[in-house]
Formats: structure tokens, sequence, C-alpha cells
């Protein structure tokens, strides 16, 4: 079964990366506020889900679209801004 839609899927550690939801507050706001459903998952509470979704390195940021994995960014750095409002709506506006 497909599932309609698109999602973001943010696999960190808590172990290893405590502060990423603090960090990245603003783009998981603009997420909630554009109503997107996001999963943030734990690996080390979900070592199933991160698994099946073959995540080796943290952060891992997964757009789904229809149940189809569209983009993926891995070792996510702080850096890199992409968990930032501005390139959060680039990523799900060109998808």
């Amino acid at each position: 079964m497909t599932e309609e839609g698109t999602k973001i899927l943010i696999f960190y550690s808590s172990k290893t990366e405590p502060e990423l939801l603090t960090f990245y507050a603003d783009g998981l706001a603009y997420l909630r506020e554009q109503e997107i459903p996001m999963n943030v998952i734990d690996i080390s509470e979900n070592k199933e889900k991160a698994k099946e979704m073959q995540v080796k390195s943290t952060p891992t940021v997964i757009l789904v679209k229809n149940g189809e994995q569209i983009e993926r960014y891995e070792v996510v750095s702080y850096l890199d801004g992409i968990l930032k409002r501005e390139e959060l709506k680039n990523i799900v506006d060109k998808n």
C-alpha cells in the first residue's frame, strides 16, 4: 500500500546528538506550520526503523513522497543547514 503525500523522516541519535532537535527547532516548526508530516526518529530507541530505511549514520533526513524515497541527506552537519526553515521549504517545494 502506498502512502499519499509528502513526509519528512529525520533520524538522529539522542546519545550523540541530544541538541539536534533544539538546534533545528525553527525548521521543525516550519514543517508543523505547513502541516507536512514528519517523523523524528531516535535510532537509539528505534533501531528497526533505522535498519529498514538503511540509515548508516546520523543525522539523516529523508523526503518521502507517495511512499517512495525522493531525496536523502546523510550525515547532515549543522553547517549544511538542511534542517533550517528556508532549506526545508526549498526541498519540499521542488518535490
